[in-house]
């Protein structure tokens, strides 16, 4: 064990703190800056404290300065049980408005401080430890248990889509990534009484569920989360002088006439809903042309950002948006093309599934609170390992909360090694 004075004390009158040998390595995890770069750095460390473990492990390159982790333990005879967590954090951010170093990972008052602490370093740290804890008695695993550390999480899950193009996810049976799960519940309880969640669709209310949670945090079991497509559409039409319209096609004007055709689109499709996910949700995020007031414009673009269900596939969004721009191009206003920037698959678990039953089971065991199944809008690394195996179970839980990507971002240090003991238990469970 060792002291950690914070520099901060005289101003607010903080104490010494004690941090364990289990909090030391998430303090380790979260002095290493990892703001979109040098995840290598978090790999080289992962790898020395599995080499200490003889814990199989591998470092899979990225780029330059990035790597991902690829480790694992077990008899091999069973299934797959695989973890996922993500080396990369977003930005500091105005580190003047932080009342600590965010890269300190200093302790008060039971919380644990830092820029990706609860977004999601707790999260890793939980299931390298847990994994350790498991070496020590791996023979009674009839399977395997892998951890996968992935880089550039935060900017369309890069290492995980590496990870799964090269073949080194496949025959993952069930997922557990340790995102966070938590809600501090001073903040659900400031909410009205009728008022839902942002960005969560649960069958349960909220409010009789925190009224018996007697922690500080009410955590979720998130399985299912929506997918995403952006994609933007061009319009080429011809320049001319605004005193000769006729000699020009407006571009803008296609681009309206797809807007609006597009509205229409997705009026449809609305009304096809997912239980825990809702309804696919289209947003134009970008529109840009014209090159001066007194031109027509010869060129503009539209960027569109999708927020996708299982029941809505990628490939009718796609078609049915190739088929306004076929109708629009037909006509000879201007000539639309179509381009993809990037497309993530939504992730949609049985709540009966196996995984699901015993991570409720330990959870609600270990942290005294119910959990209820939850779908979110927002995305994770699933994304892109249900690509390798489409009937891959996953569960979304892991210590952390909202305060993730905020200043001041902190995991409650309780909930920390509780997380620990929950994964350990989890894979014992559902290897056993």
């Amino acid at each position: 064990m060792t002291y950690e004075l914070c520099y901060y004390c005289t101003r607010i009158n903080w104490r010494y703190h004690v941090m364990d040998n289990d909090e030391l390595v998430l303090q380790d995890l979260v002095r290493i800056n990892t703001a979109g770069k040098n995840e290598v750095a978090i790999a080289r460390y992962l790898k020395k404290l599995f080499d200490e473990h003889d814990i199989t492990n591998e470092i899979i390159g990225f780029d330059d300065g990035r790597a991902g982790l690829i480790a694992e333990i077990g008899n091999g005879h069973g299934p797959i049980l695989a973890f996922d967590g993500h080396e990369d954090t977003v930005a500091l951010g105005d580190k003047t408005r932080w009342q600590t170093d965010p890269l300190s990972g200093i302790k008060i008052d039971d919380k644990i401080f830092g820029r990706g602490i609860t977004d999601m370093k707790s999260g890793l740290a939980a299931g390298v430890l847990a994994m350790i804890r498991l070496k020590r008695n791996e023979h009674l695993l009839n399977g395997t248990f892998k951890l996968y550390a992935t880089v550039g999480e935060e900017t369309g899950e890069l290492g995980a889509k590496q990870m799964v193009e090269a073949g080194l996810a496949n025959q993952i049976d069930a997922l557990l990534i340790g995102e966070p799960s938590g809600i501090q519940l001073d903040y659900i309880k400031s909410l009205p009484a009728a008022q839902s969640l942002p960005g969560i669709v649960m069958a349960e209310n909220i409010h009789d569920i925190s009224e018996k949670n007697k922690t500080a945090e009410q955590h979720f079991l998130e399985i299912a989360h929506k997918g995403a497509i952006s994609y933007r559409i061009t319009s080429q039409g011809i320049t001319a002088h605004s005193s000769m319209p006729e000699l020009g096609v407006n571009a803008i004007d296609a681009l309206l006439t797809f807007y609006n055709k597009q509205q229409e689109l997705f009026n449809d499709i609305s009304k096809i809903q997912n239980k825990l996910l809702g309804k696919t949700t289209p947003v134009v995020t970008q529109i840009a042309g014209g090159e001066q007031p007194n031109t027509v414009p010869g060129s503009a673009t539209m960027g569109v950002f999708v927020r996708t269900i299982p029941e809505v596939p990628h490939e009718k969004i796609v078609s049915e948006v190739e088929k306004i721009i076929n109708e629009i191009n037909a006509s000879g206003k201007a000539e639309l093309s179509l381009t993809i920037n990037f497309e993530n698959q939504p992730v949609y678990s049985n709540p009966n599934g196996r995984l699901s039953q015993i991570t409720k089971e330990i959870g609600e065991k270990l942290i005294h609170q119910s959990l209820p199944f939850i779908g979110v809008s927002g995305g994770t690394d699933a994304s892109q390992f249900i690509k390798a195996n489409p009937n891959m179970e996953v569960v979304i839980f892991g210590p952390g909360n909202i305060t993730a990507h905020q200043v001041d971002e902190f995991v409650d240090a309780g909930m920390y090694h509780s997380f620990i003991d929950i994964y350990e238990s989890v894979v014992r469970q559902y290897l056993k």
